[in-house]
């Protein structure tokens, strides 16, 4: 049983909707057509140059004024936008116009009608002799075009042509002729429209040339617009990947099309202008042809004493042969051209007629009957009688009606046998007899604004994107208890945006237990409700949906039968026009609620949430987590320095980082809050009115929210404290973070890292590190450095990890401090290879993990201090002896006039004194170390590695001028004979360069690797 007693809840059959409202409106039958047709307001103007003024008439006006055309004004325009009616219009006049015998019509389609039909079409009610060899030349120029490659590849290089022979237009201003010469010749757009490598894009599927090819061939489709197809300048924005690919030419004029817009307008004009010369062309029928036809046509049936009605269903189909149509229309009979009389009536977009007829169809127009009102015409206008027609249509059936039709009756109203109709009219509403169900005014209305631009009542629209979507998919869903589907609330959602917009309206309107039946009672209060919030509706809906009534909900005021719930605006037919609101609007229930309520209502419908809105309820999420935390004892100091180098830390608990709505984050932050969570969103939309009034008696339904609230924020603190908080314990993860922070430190030289205590080496774990004193010469040691002390280095993140595992907060406001008897339990040398836990992140593992390894591949580091530091094993003394004898010497020399000129004695002084006595003990050392690499521990070579090089570096200053002064006194010795004192001079240098012989060689050796790095 079903609300309908026996009957199925739907009083339709699904297959009808589309066989009542299809795609094309030519594909029903004259009675389906008749039994759905509504009168639409039309604007009747007698001056066709004018836009102001004018009358609102209906279609038999229109009848009325084609019937009474007179004989030198024979055209009548029926102007309008994209799916406003004027093909119906054209269809309702071929079914009303009653031509007597002496009249031939022809009807043009828009739909599926080929340059070649069209012509057939005209050729059909000819009978001369001329008109036969004009069917013939038709036959033929068709044939020879009708593949679309071939005619697509003729029109490209025909338009090439034609730019170029005809483009350059003098009659422009200056500066647009040399635009023109510039597109119109060999280098402008006849380069472009040849190049190989542009061809994709001039013929692309979607681009002017192949939808006019397909026009002329097979007809425009049901999916093409009722525009003229033509070059606009988007279509010349052209880019490829590879210009290169391109010619010389060609590259060079896309490059100039690219960068100028009012240049690629112009190009897109003179493409468009050569066009109609082009398709005569390639189809081998052109204007001419078309008027020579026409007028053989009116002759033939001027001598029959016949007269023409031509009814045109889109103009723009002419496109590349309007010139001859147009100037066979508007050619008067004369005494010597006797032409029957001509009635023409076509269907023409608004732009169309504005900006391409010529002059001459203005003056042969008698009246203009325009489907857009402008804002000074109103017209009552009720789209609910308008789908009635159809609702009722698609009850009685296709078949049905044109039985009907045949016997010259009306189509029966289907509502007259059904059970229920009273109370069905009663509540869903009811036009003249015929019921509104399964929409009510209200579901109607809004249905139809979700598929409206600007507000406006585009037919086509209404009856493909509301009518014929809901009788085809959801006679099933209402049949089977499913409806309102979540289809329907899908293709409608835009048209009740702020009604029942937030959780609370549907908590309370919710079945516990039952998500599948709370949704489909928000549907049907959010679209068929008068939009008041949460209620009962009239008891025939809940009937008829089979969703039952909430006790504790009010139920909708009765209203009268046949009587809308809520006042309806009379609806404006374009999108220029302001609806007339018939009774008081309501005011919108989103007025009052503060921002931060909007937004979390708009994130729960669609996710979307613009971050300032989300870090404000990140805050507000924050604050109350933190009020039930008690961190006296635990975590989130804002920062701290609990050692003298006052290392700073990030907050354990942070309201940007720790909290997620939505995205990527919700499986890792501590709270995440999913905006399809309902109990989360009640609780966040709450906070945020709490926020906003400060107090839970000013929140509504206060008293309950809060209790939720608290309940929820407790539980959030309870998951922040669990993941935060320190455990008891010896804790894996905490040794194996202490370690690495360890090895660290000891990689940055930290002297207490060395050390044996545990404070010592907890205060290493955060310490500064100090800086190499030749950083160019150790160049793997600055890397290694360099990697850890970057603020976003490993090092950082496992400070952080540290802290969260040890710090606690010691009241409001004071610093950060460390557990120190659990991290010195860490310390022990046994946690280092502790195995990691499971609940430990992978990133902190692998920055572990990668420390380990940096801190024991240490061999670069071996080289480039082995070329720091020098071989002084054979000196024969400390440095300040041998720096004493080598100064006498060359003090001596300098004395007698000996000495070399290269040799600075001050500077080498002054190196000497620099070296300290302990120097020449430090580098002995480091280089017994060095020696004994092999068998040193990891920890061994770090702690080599950040020895002092300073000894070294002193050394080596000394050095390297004391070996270039001894080896330029030799060079002098040798250039001349010796004298006594020169022999004995020469005696005692020999002794110094023994004592100096092995570090000259050491000292060489630094410098020959110096000169090859």
């Amino acid at each position: 049983m079903t609300w309908r007693g026996t009957l199925p809840a739907a009083c339709w059959e699904a297959r009808e909707a589309p066989a009542i409202i299809p795609v094309e409106a030519e594909s029903t039958s004259n009675g389906v057509f008749l039994a759905t047709h509504t009168s639409i307001p039309i604007l009747l103007r007698d001056r066709v140059d004018s836009a102001v003024g004018g009358t609102i008439v209906d279609e038999h006006n229109l009848r009325r004024a084609v019937e009474e055309l007179p004989a030198d004004q024979p055209i009548i325009p029926i102007l309008g936008k994209s799916g406003t009616g004027k093909s119906h219009l054209i269809r309702w006049l071929r079914i009303n116009l009653k031509p007597n015998d002496a009249t031939r019509l022809i009807f043009v389609p828009k739909h599926r009608m080929s340059l070649r039909g069209i012509l057939e079409l005209i050729l059909e009610h000819a009978t001369s002799e001329r008109a036969a060899e004009l069917r013939a030349k038709v036959a033929a120029a068709s044939d020879a075009a009708a593949d679309e490659t071939t005619a697509q590849l003729r029109l490209r290089n025909e338009l090439a042509v034609l730019v170029e022979t005809r483009g350059a237009d003098k009659d422009g201003t200056p500066e647009e002729n040399d635009l023109r010469a510039f597109l119109a010749s060999a280098e402008g757009l006849p380069a472009l429209l040849g190049d190989p490598v542009f061809r994709r894009r001039l013929l692309a599927d979607n681009g002017p040339i192949a939808r006019l090819v397909r026009e002329k061939l097979s007809g425009k489709g049901s999916e093409d617009k009722e525009d003229a197809f033509g070059f606009t300048a988007a279509d010349l924005d052209l880019s490829v990947d590879d210009v290169s690919k391109a010619g010389l030419d060609a590259a060079s004029v896309a490059s100039a099309l690219a960068s100028d817009a009012p240049l690629r307008d112009l190009a897109a004009k003179m493409l468009n202008e050569q066009l109609g010369p082009a398709v005569s062309e390639v189809f081998g029928i052109g204007g001419d042809d078309l008027k020579q036809l026409l007028v053989e046509l009116r002759l033939d049936l001027h001598r029959q004493g016949l007269e023409l009605l031509l009814l045109i269903e889109d103009f723009s189909i002419f496109q590349g042969i309007q010139g001859g149509l147009i100037d066979a229309i508007t050619l008067l009979p004369t005494e010597t051209l006797a032409l029957c009389p001509m009635r023409v009536v076509m269907a023409v977009t608004t732009g169309y007629f504005v900006n391409q007829m010529p002059e001459t169809v203005y003056t042969r127009t008698c009246r203009v009957f325009d489907l857009e009102l402008p804002p000074d015409k109103t017209a009552p206008f009720d789209p609910a009688r308008f789908a009635a027609r159809y609702l009722n249509a698609v009850r009685v059936g296709s078949q049905e009606i044109d039985k009907h039709r045949t016997d010259e009756h009306p189509e029966p109203n289907h509502c007259l046998q059904c059970p229920v109709r009273d109370k069905c009219h009663q509540a869903f509403g009811e036009v003249e007899g015929v019921g509104l169900f399964p929409f009510s005014r209200t579901a109607l209305d809004r249905a139809i604004r979700s598929q409206s631009k600007g507000d406006a009542f585009i037919a086509r629209d209404v009856l493909t994107r509301v009518l014929r979507p809901v009788l085809h998919r959801d006679q099933t869903e209402l049949d089977e208890g499913r409806f309102p589907s979540t289809g329907f609330e899908s293709d409608f959602r835009t048209g009740a945006l702020d009604i029942l917009d937030n959780v609370e309206d549907q908590v309370r309107l919710r079945t516990p237990g039952d998500p599948e039946l709370s949704e489909r009672r928000v549907r049907m209060v959010r679209f068929w409700g008068p939009g008041h919030g949460p209620q009962n509706l009239h008891p025939t809906i809940h009937e008829a949906f089979a969703i039952p009534p909430l006790p504790d909900l009010i139920t909708e005021q009765q209203t009268l039968p046949h009587q809308p719930s809520v006042h309806e605006p009379v609806r404006p037919l374009d999108g220029m026009q302001t609806p007339v609101v018939v009774g008081p609007p309501t005011p919108s229930p989103a007025a009052s609620k503060p921002t931060l309520v909007q937004a979390v209502d708009e994130w729960h419908k669609t996710g979307q949430l613009v971050q300032s809105h989300r870090n404000d309820l990140r805050k507000i999420v924050h604050t109350a987590v933190i009020g039930c935390l008690g961190l006296e004892d635990g975590f989130g100091g804002d920062s701290g320095d609990w050692t003298k180098a006052r290392a700073e830390f990030k907050p354990s608990f942070d309201a940007n980082t720790s909290i997620a709505l939505d995205g990527s984050a919700l499986q890792t932050a501590l709270i995440s809050i999913d905006h399809r969570n309902v109990e989360d969103v009640r609780v966040l939309r709450a906070l945020a009115w709490v926020n906003a009034k400060e107090s839970w008696e000013d929140v509504p339904q206060g008293d309950a929210l809060q209790s939720l609230c608290m309940n929820r924020i407790q539980e959030w603190a309870d998951s922040v404290s669990a993941v935060l908080l320190p455990s008891e314990g010896d804790d894996a993860e905490l040794g194996r973070l202490a370690h690495a922070l360890l090895s660290v430190s000891k990689a940055l030289g930290i002297a207490d890292s060395y050390k044996s205590d545990a404070l010592s080496r907890v205060k290493a774990l955060f310490a500064s590190s100090a800086k190499l004193a030749d950083p160019v010469q150790r160049p793997h040691m600055r890397n290694l450095q360099d990697r850890f002390v970057d603020p976003k280095a490993d090092r950082n993140l496992l400070q952080q990890r540290l802290l969260r595992l040890t710090s606690y907060r010691q009241g409001a406001g004071k610093p950060l401090a460390i557990d120190l008897p659990r991290l010195v339990r860490a310390m022990r040398d046994d946690a280092a290879e502790a195995p990691w836990p499971k609940h430990v992140p992978e990133q902190i593992r692998k920055a572990a993990d990668d420390i380990q390894k940096r801190t024991t591949m240490l061999d670069p580091m071996l080289d480039e201090t082995r070329r720091l530091a020098p071989d002084v094993s054979d000196l024969g003394g400390d440095v300040a002896q041998v720096a004493q004898a080598l100064n006498t010497l060359l003090s001596d020399l300098a004395a007698l006039g000996q000495s070399a000129n290269s040799i600075n004695l001050l500077a080498l002084h002054d190196a000497a004194k620099s070296v300290k006595p302990s120097d020449l003990k430090k580098v002995t050392d480091l280089t017994e170390g060095l020696d004994a690499w092999p068998a040193l521990t990891v920890d061994q070579r770090l702690r080599l590695m950040n020895l002092d090089e300073r000894p070294a570096l002193r050394i080596r200053a000394w050095l390297d001028p004391a070996l270039e002064a001894v080896n330029a006194l030799a060079l002098k010795f040798q250039a001349g004979p010796a004298s006594g004192a020169q022999r004995e001079y020469d005696d005692t240098l020999q002794r110094l360069v023994a004592g100096l012989e092995t570090l000259s060689r050491e000292v060489m050796d630094v410098a020959g690797c110096e000169g090859s790095a």
